[in-house]
């Protein structure tokens, strides 16, 4: 069995000039936007003293206090502050526990949401009402009415507020404004490129969580994301639990895959950005013909990704390269299930008739691998699926809607997500009926 590697804790205790220093520091940050408010802090240093515990203590025999309140502020004094390392190197304090969350993005937002704190997410990221519980019904506008996919977990999911929750940024822009009116105590983003805009116009700490969620690791990678998440919510348990549940999932498929020899492994074409619009969209610059030099799901699933030699990350290719190529196999990502005829479509496609894929019918559709990131319980499931597409004897006892069920609740809360998605898409229904799968 693999181990899974845990860093060691980024929770840091400051010392007090270096607490103080930055006490000033966010005393300067714009008041109208964010004030740090911490129970039991009685001369506004934002530490909650022995002295002042005492204090507390004091208060609560006397009745001015709940015991609830008394326990926020003996937790305070025991744990903060404290200062979490986050995915770009920068080390970001925190004060008391985190009570309202803004997401930037729909990936942050699913960690929060996997680690137990989705009650507290105040707003996110437009993309999150379909990219959290993998659906349709937003163009350019979000529209509840139109909702058709996942609609169980889209109702249930952050207590049934994901239809009215506010959007607070765009692909495109923020709205700065309504993210201030919302006081957040954080903002999680997955890109360090915003950072400074947000702690100019907004004040409160900012944490960037990125990283690929088909990268199973800590530098660059999922693991690394969900132990930030964890770190800055106090749900370092929940976050090691959600990482070993990760193992074990790519643990069921290496420990197979591993020992098979090179010669029984078949050489594949990913095309996560899918092929509805043909070979290549001149409008995003990929479809078709663009793909990725590295997916891990692939790799652990038993397959050799003919593009791994290439130079880059996501990059465009020639129909030439890919006849080269000559793959046995070939995935196409697939967000809708009107995408499931661009199977048909590749492989009846004059252009492609020379390779071995196309020849001997072995196209297949896969999940879709982006949402304005990369939603790791897709490629989980796609790891799994890709498995048994490849290498149907060796994992022919594997219930895939067992697993799709539990990997979509792992990392949503929700029963029953990849039962509902695969009656939408309708491909991976009428693919496990084939299959008996």
């Amino acid at each position: 069995m693999r181990q899974t590697r845990k860093k060691a804790s980024k929770i840091i205790r400051l010392p007090l000039l270096l607490l103080l220093a930055i006490s000033f520091a966010l005393a300067a940050a714009p008041a109208a936007a964010y004030e740090v408010v911490v129970p039991g802090d009685l001369d506004d240093d934002m530490i909650v003293s022995d002295e002042e515990l005492s204090a507390a203590q004091s208060s609560f025999d006397e009745g001015k206090i709940t015991a609830e309140e008394l326990t926020k502020i003996v937790h305070i004094n025991e744990n903060y502050p404290r200062t979490v390392v986050d995915t770009a190197g920068r080390e970001v304090t925190f004060y008391k526990p985190i009570e309202r969350i803004i997401t930037r993005d729909p990936d942050p937002l699913r960690l929060v949401i996997a680690l137990g704190d989705g009650d507290k997410v105040l707003s996110s990221e437009q993309s999150a009402k379909f990219c959290i519980c993998p659906m349709q019904g937003w163009a350019g506008v979000f529209d509840a009415s139109n909702v058709k996919g996942c609609e169980d977990c889209f109702y249930q999911i952050l207590d049934g507020r994901m239809p009215n929750l506010p959007e607070t940024s765009t692909r495109q822009a923020v709205n700065y404004e309504l993210i201030a009116s919302l006081q957040p105590d954080v903002i999680f983003t997955t890109t360090s490129t915003e950072v400074n805009d947000f702690e100019t116009k907004i004040g409160c700490p900012v944490v960037t969580v990125g990283g690929s969620g088909w990268l199973y690791e800590y530098e660059g990678g999922l693991y690394g994301q969900i132990e930030v998440v964890g770190d800055v919510l106090e749900r370092e348990d929940e976050a090691a639990e959600l990482i070993g549940f990760v193992e074990s999932k790519i643990d069921m498929i290496s420990s197979v895959t591993e020992a098979l020899g090179e010669d029984e492994k078949s050489l594949v074409y990913f095309a996560p950005r899918g092929a509805k619009l043909g070979f290549y969209d001149p409008k995003e610059g990929r479809d078709f013909t663009r793909t990725v030099v590295s997916y891990r799901p692939l790799d652990i699933a038993g397959g050799i990704n003919v593009a791994a030699e290439a130079t880059g990350n996501e990059i465009n290719i020639a129909l030439e390269q890919l006849i080269a190529w000559n793959p046995d196999y070939i995935f196409i990502a697939c967000s809708l299930h009107e995408d499931a005829e661009v199977i048909d479509w590749i492989k009846a496609s004059p252009d492609l008739q020379s390779i071995a894929a196309v020849a001997n019918g072995d196209v297949y559709n896969s999940f879709f691998p982006f949402c304005r990131g990369s939603p790791p319980d897709r490629s989980l499931f796609n790891m799994i699926y890709m498995a048994k597409v490849l290498h149907p004897e060796e994992f022919q006892d594997i219930d895939l809607e067992a697993e799709g069920n539990e990997i979509f609740k792992a990392f949503l809360g929700v029963d029953g997500v990849f039962t509902e998605y695969a009656d939408f898409l309708i491909w991976p229904r009428e693919w496990m009926n084939a299959q008996g799968a």
